[in-house]
């Protein structure tokens, strides 16, 4: 997968995510609140992309791994809905096509 130059919410629109498979998915939104990142999480036909190192390294997790993320995000996320405005996660979602959501989570230590 893609890595990016910077983490994404740093990066100007229009943003591209290219995936293993060579598909681009494109930004649809920044700064996804809270309540959205939870139902993309739960949701076992949107795609998890966790970008380690302040999110520039792309990983995808894996769907048991899923709920244990979920975990750590809810408590320090700090997007919209966040309860710390210094939290340590960020997200933003891509989209493929109107059907196929890809949630991209920053993790910044």
């Amino acid at each position: 997968m893609q890595a990016f130059p910077m983490n994404p919410d740093r990066l100007e629109a229009p943003l591209e995510l290219l995936d293993d498979a060579g598909s681009a998915w494109q930004l649809q939104k920044m700064r996804v609140d809270l309540r959205a990142v939870r139902r993309l999480m739960k949701d076992r036909a949107s795609i998890v992309v966790l970008g380690e190192s302040g999110g520039t390294c792309p990983r995808l997790v894996a769907e048991d791994e899923r709920p244990m993320l979920w975990d750590k995000v809810k408590d320090g996320y700090k997007g919209p809905g966040g309860s710390r405005t210094a939290g340590r996660y960020l997200a933003h979602e891509f989209r493929a096509d109107a059907d196929r959501r890809r949630l991209y989570l920053e993790e910044h230590c």
